[in-house]
C-alpha cells in the first residue's frame, strides 16, 4: 500500500477547502463504474480492492469500507488471493485506528499469500509489517521486514516494487537518524522513478526531510515544493500532509513562523481529510509551538488540545504494542533457560541409560526375531501386490483390445455402405454396357439395330451409375482421413493465442458454410465474449477445427429443428456464445435451441462412427476427434448437456 511512514511531528487541521485530486477522482469514476457492470465473483473483489487502494489516499474511513466489502465477497467464493489482498487493504485503512488489529490482518494476508505461493502479495505484507515496526521504533524488526521485501522485488524484476522498497527503507533510515542511508537509497529510488517514469511524491519529501536535517535548506524547500506539486497532481493526501508538515518545520528552523503556521495548517486540514492520525499530530504539534512562542494562548490551547488527543489515540496503541512485545521476548528467553535446563538434566539421564544398554542387548535380539518374522511377511504381501499388478495390467491390455475391435467393427461397417454402392452400380454399368453394345441376347431379334431413344436413356443411367461410383468412392476417401487425423491429433506447434479472437473467427466461418448450404435458414446469434480473458496454448489449427465442428453441429440441429416445426409455428433458431474464466481455466459454452439429444444419444456422441444424421451426411468422426484433441491434445474437458426437444449446450474448458 504505497510508501507508508509515521514520522515525527505529524497532526490534525482548521477546517477548509479540501484539494481537489482530479488524476484520483478520474480512477475511481471508472472504477466505480465498472463496479456497476455485470462481473465475475473474482474481478469484483479486485475492483473493491482497487477502489481501496485509491480513497486510501484520499478518506481511509471510505478505504475500509470497501476492503471490508472485498474481503467478505471472497470469503464467500473461497477466492484465497482475493481474501489475502482484501486483508491487506483492511490493515492498511485501519492503522491509524487500531494498529494491533491492523498488524493481525497484515500477518494473515502474508499467510495466505505464502500458502498460495504469491510473491508480489508476500512482499506488500512485508514492507505493510515493516512500516508498524517503524511506528513502533523498533529499527531491527523494521529493516529486516523492508528488505526482504526489496528482495522479493528484484528476484520478481519488478522495477517499479523496488522504487517502493528503496524509498521505504530510505525513510526508515531517516527515522532513525542514519542521514548517509537515508540519502543513498532516496537517490536510488529517484533515478530509478524517473527513469520508469512513475510518481516521486513520497521520494521527494524523503529527500527535503534529509537535506532540512542538514541543514541544506534551499535544497530541502525545493525538495518539498516538488512533492508538495506531484502530490497534487497525483491527488495524495497523506504525501501532501508530510510535504506540507516538513516545508513548516524548515521554516520553523529558519525562524519564520508566519510561514511554518500557514503550512503547518494546510499539512493539519489535508491530514484530517486523509483521516492520517499520525499527520494531524505532526501538524498540530508544530502549530502548538509556534503559537506559544507568538503569545497566541488561545490557539496554541486548541492545539495542543487536539494533540494530546492525538498522542493518547496513537501513542497509547504503540505503548501496549511495545509492552506485548517485551512479554513476548522475556518469554522466549525463559524458553531457551528452560530448555538449556531440560539438555543439562538429559546428560544426567544418559549415563544412568547406559546401565540399562546391557538389558536392551536381550530386548534387542528377541526384537531381531520379531523383525525377521515381519520381513517374511513383508515378502509375501510384495508377492501378493505384484500378482494383482500382473493381473491389472491384463485387464487393461484385454480393454485395449475389446476398443480395437470394437473400433476395427465401425471401419469396417462405415466402408461397407459406400463400397457396396460400389460394386453394385459397377455391375449395373457392366449390363448397361453389354446392351448398348449388343452382347447381351436380343429377344426382339432386332439384333445391333437399336432405337436411337433407347441408347440415350441407357448412356444417361450409365452416367448416374459413374457419379454414384464416384460420390461414394468420394465418402470412404473421407472416413479415411477422418481416421488419418484422429491419428495426428496435437502433432502442430503450440501457439499462445487469444481465445476470444479464435472462437469468433471459427463462429464466422461456420455461419459462412451455412449460408452457403441453407440461405433460408436465419439463425439469430447472442456472443458473449468475457474482456480480459487470460491468453492460451493451443495448436490453432487444431482448436480452430475443433470450434466449428461444434458451430456446424448446432446449425444443423437448428436446421432439422426448423425443418420438423409444423406450418405456422413460430420458432425462431437461436446460437448463443459465451466465454469466461474460470479458476485455472478459460470455458467456451456453445449453447442451440435446436432439436436437442436423448440421453442414449448424449451417452455415446463422442465414440468414434456414432452419428444420428442420414447415410451420406456424416462420418461420425467429428466429435470423436474434437473430443481427443481437447482432452489429449491440450489436457482440457470437452462435455455436452441436452434435453431433447428443447437444446443442447457443448462446454470446453482449457488449461491457462
Amino acid at each position: 500500500m504505497g510508501l507508508l511512514l509515521g514520522m515525527p511531528g505529524l497532526g490534525l487541521a482548521a477546517p477548509g477547502p479540501k484539494p481537489v485530486p482530479a488524476v484520483s477522482h478520474v480512477v475511481l469514476d471508472s472504477l466505480r463504474h465498472l463496479l456497476q457492470l455485470p462481473q465475475t465473483d473474482y474481478d469484483r473483489v479486485l475492483l473493491l480492492c482497487q477502489v481501496s487502494d485509491q480513497l486510501w489516499t484520499q478518506r481511509t474511513d471510505s478505504a475500509a469500507v470497501y476492503a471490508q466489502q472485498a474481503l467478505a465477497l471472497a470469503r464467500r467464493v473461497h477466492y484465497r488471493h482475493g481474501e489475502g489482498e482484501a486483508l491487506n487493504r483492511l490493515g492498511a485503512a485501519l492503522r491509524e485506528s487500531n494498529l494491533a488489529r491492523s498488524l493481525e490482518l497484515f500477518q494473515q494476508s502474508l499467510h495466505i499469500a505464502r500458502a498460495t505461493r504469491d510473491r508480489a502479495l508476500t512482499a506488500q505484507n512485508l514492507r505493510s509489517i515493516g512500516i508498524i515496526y517503524v511506528y513502533l521504533r523498533d529499527r531491527r524488526q523494521a529493516l529486516s521486514y523492508y528488505f526482504q521485501a526489496l528482495k522479493i522485488g528484484e528476484q520478481l524484476h519488478d522495477e517499479r516494487r523496488v522504487v517502493i522498497e528503496l524509498s521505504n527503507i530510505g525513510l526508515a533510515y531517516d527515522v532513525f537518524g542514519q542521514l548517509d542511508s537515508a540519502r543513498l537509497y532516496q537517490e536510488r529510488a529517484l533515478v530509478l522513478a524517473r527513469r520508469l517514469r512513475t510518481p516521486t511524491n513520497y521520494i521527494l519529501y524523503g529527500l527535503g526531510n534529509e537535506a532540512r536535517r542538514r541543514g541544506e535548506v534551499a535544497l530541502a524547500r525545493s525538495y518539498y515544493y516538488q512533492s508538495i506539486a506531484e502530490s497534487k497532481k497525483v491527488g495524495h493526501l497523506r504525501s501532501l500532509n508530510f510535504a506540507y508538515v516538513g516545508l513548516a518545520e524548515l521554516y520553523q528552523q529558519m525562524g519564520r513562523p508566519d510561514s511554518s503556521i500557514y503550512y503547518a495548517r494546510l499539512g493539519c486540514q489535508v491530514g484530517r481529510t486523509n483521516g492520517f492520525l499520525r499527520g494531524v499530530l505532526n501538524a498540530s504539534t508544530l502549530l502548538t509551538q509556534d503559537f506559544k512562542r507568538r503569545g497566541a494562548a488561545d490557539s496554541a490551547l486548541k492545539y495542543q488540545s487536539l494533540m494530546l488527543v492525538m498522542k493518547d489515540t496513537l501513542f497509547g496503541q504503540e505503548k501496549v504494542m511495545r509492552l506485548q512485545n517485551l512479554n513476548y521476548r522475556e518469554q522466549q528467553r525463559a524458553q531457551q533457560a528452560t530448555a538449556a535446563q531440560a539438555a543439562l538434566r538429559a546428560r544426567y539421564r544418559t549415563f544412568a541409560l547406559v546401565g540399562v544398554l546391557l538389558g536392551l542387548l536381550v530386548l534387542a535380539a528377541i526384537l531381531a526375531r520379531h523383525a525377521s518374522q515381519q520381513r517374511r511377511a513383508r515378502e509375501a504381501l510384495e508377492q501378493s501386490l505384484a500378482e494383482l499388478k500382473t493381473a491389472q495390467e491384463q485387464l487393461v491390455q484385454r480393454e485395449k483390445m475389446a476398443f480395437l475391435g470394437e473400433l476395427t467393427a465401425g471401419i469396417a461397417h462405415e466402408l461397407q455402405n459406400p463400397l457396396n454402392f460400389v460394386k453394385n452400380f459397377a455391375e449395373v454399368s457392366t449390363g448397361l454396357v453389354d446392351e448398348i453394345t449388343g452382347e447381351q441376347h436380343d429377344p426382339t431379334g432386332q439384333g445391333p439395330a437399336r432405337n436411337a431413344m433407347l441408347e440415350a436413356e441407357i448412356l444417361s443411367g450409365l452416367k448416374q451409375n459413374l457419379q454414384q461410383i464416384s460420390q461414394h468412392g468420394q465418402r470412404a476417401t473421407s472416413i479415411i482421413k477422418g481416421m488419418l487425423e484422429h491419428s495426428r491429433t496435437g502433432t502442430g506447434p503450440r501457439e499462445t493465442v487469444n481465445l476470444n479472437t479464435l472462437v469468433h473467427d471459427s463462429l464466422r466461418l461456420a455461419q459462412q458454410g451455412l449460408r452457403t448450404q441453407d440461405k433460408g435458414c436465419e439463425v439469430q446469434l447472442t456472443t458473449t465474449l468475457a474482456s480480459g480473458l487470460p491468453p492460451v496454448s493451443v495448436v490453432p489449427l487444431d482448436m480452430g477445427r475443433v470450434l466449428i465442428n461444434l458451430f456446424t453441429n448446432a446449425f444443423y440441429a437448428l436446421q432439422q429443428c426448423q425443418y420438423q416445426q409444423p406450418a405456422g409455428t413460430a420458432y425462431r433458431p437461436e446460437l448463443t456464445v459465451t466465454t469466461q474464466a474460470v479458476p485455472g481455466e478459460v470455458e467456451v459454452r456453445i449453447r442451440d435451441n435446436g432439436t436437442g439429444m436423448p440421453a442414449d444419444v448424449q451417452a455415446r456422441v463422442f465414440q468414434p462412427f456414432f452419428t444420428t444424421k442420414p447415410v451420406g451426411e456424416g462420418t461420425g468422426l467429428g466429435l470423436s476427434l474434437s473430443y481427443d484433441i481437447v482432452t489429449t491434445g491440450h489436457g482440457g474437458t470437452l462435455r455436452v448437456e441436452s434435453r431433447e426437444g428443447e437444446g443442447t449446450e457443448f462446454i470446453l474448458t482449457l488449461p491457462v
